[in-house]
């Protein structure tokens, strides 16, 4: 990995810069929740918030093929991270008075428009990995990418759950608002260095956005194997959607670990799986290489109807273990994934084809968390039992169009 980054140094420079951003993405939701909670119609108001922090993923459909028509990337990348910096302004402004629901519905408006903002950026900065790394070392590169994501994520929660102790959620909205001005500098800063790589960028200007959008839909369902790798990707992230709720549930009545508090046995169950996942993204280029991204993806199921046995048998350890290895077996897969879209893509295309992958990839999860829960009213039995239900459909949709993919090239053969 270190021979690597020694190598590309421009590409970790312009994804250093993207990871700043993903702070800001993530440093003030803990403090919107929070004022949220603390309202009389508290349920109504995280709605509201979640709902700003959903939508941004589906618009980001459109948005990807609107990224792909623009010349100028870097002069949008900027442009995009100052618009967040003025979203967050406001927000700070907004929050300077007594919180209700209102302002809870105008902050989440702003929100919205810089979370639409920051996946238009990621869909201007995705076709800069294509012209800045060679195919072999993809990979690797989004390895590096994915190390980096899960700590910034991990990190800027615990920042930001950290600085609302000692500071007001105006004056947490304004630091977010700097953090967006340090990334528009930082661009502004880099983008002499890569004109040249913008210039290598083709564009699809004269084509119209709704048929770019249907043509990137298409190029990737029509893949069966990509298509599997890509339903089995965003139902295992779906699967852990579901799975925190059912285990706040499950601690309640569960003897072991009794020294530990309920939410310090979240936090470990959460802790682990976020490391396992690191643990494999950094492995990616080194274990499992004879085996496919199908097969690890198989092994992932199992990993799940492993789960599911753990609950059912009362059995935190069994969780917890099998929860690492999933995760792991998902760090190891997810950058080869990644990597294999971005070689096969395009580069004109590149940018919708991302933000529509991620789009599909992030829809499955708030699904589950609320389809789970709701199974468990019924009965907690049955909502554990789901776990391996969950799991054993995943094996069959995967076996099945492993299959169709293969008697389509046989015909086409």
């Amino acid at each position: 990995m270190f021979k690597f980054l020694k190598k590309n140094k421009l590409f970790v420079q312009l994804t250093s810069i993207n990871l700043v951003s993903k702070i800001g993405d993530k440093l003030f939701y803990t403090a919107m929740l929070t004022i949220a909670t603390s309202l009389p119609n508290g349920s109504l108001a995280v709605m509201i918030v979640s709902a700003s922090e959903t939508l941004p993923i589906l618009i980001s459909l459109y948005l990807g093929a609107v990224a792909d028509r623009q010349n100028q990337k870097l002069r949008y990348l900027i442009g995009s991270s100052l618009f967040r910096a003025f979203m967050y302004i406001g927000i700070g402004f907004i929050f300077r008075y007594p919180p209700t629901l209102i302002l809870v519905l105008f902050a989440s408006f702003l929100n919205l428009l810089s979370d639409i903002s920051g996946n238009y950026s990621t869909a201007l900065f995705s076709p800069f990995t294509k012209t800045l790394i060679k195919a072999e070392n993809m990979e690797e590169a989004q390895g590096f990418v994915s190390v980096g994501t899960q700590l910034v994520t991990v990190l800027a929660t615990f920042i930001g759950a950290s600085l609302l102790t000692v500071c007001t959620e105006s004056s947490l909205a304004m630091i977010n608002a700097l953090i967006f001005l340090i990334v528009a500098l930082l661009y502004l800063l880099l983008k002499p260095s890569l004109k040249k790589q913008e210039t290598k960028i083709k564009t699809s200007e004269h084509e119209k956005t709704f048929s770019i959008v249907t043509s990137n839909l298409r190029s990737f369902l029509s893949d069966h194997m990509l298509l599997n790798n890509l339903i089995q990707l965003a139902m295992l992230n779906g699967f852990f959607g579901g799975l925190t709720p059912l285990f706040a549930l499950f601690i309640k009545d569960n003897n072991d670990l009794t020294l530990l508090s309920n939410p310090v046995k979240i936090s470990l169950l959460s802790g682990m799986i976020t490391l396992s996942m690191v643990f494999g993204n950094s492995l990616t280029t080194k274990v499992f290489r004879k085996y496919s991204t199908f097969h690890i993806n198989i092994w992932s199921d199992l990993m799940i109807i492993l789960v599911g046995a753990g609950f059912i048998f009362n059995n935190i350890w069994i969780i917890l273990l099998a929860n690492s290895c999933l995760a792991f077996l998902l760090g190891i897969v997810a950058p080869r994934f990644s990597a294999d879209v971005v070689n096969r893509s395009p580069v004109e295309r590149i940018g919708g084809i991302i933000t529509s992958v991620n789009a599909l990839l992030v829809i499955v999860p708030p699904l589950t968390s609320l389809i789970f829960p709701m199974i468990s009213t019924i009965s907690m039995i049955l909502a554990y039992s789901s776990f391996i239900v969950y799991a054993l459909l995943l094996i069959i949709i995967s076996l099945f169009l492993t299959k169709r993919g293969r008697t389509k090239i046989g015909k086409s053969s």
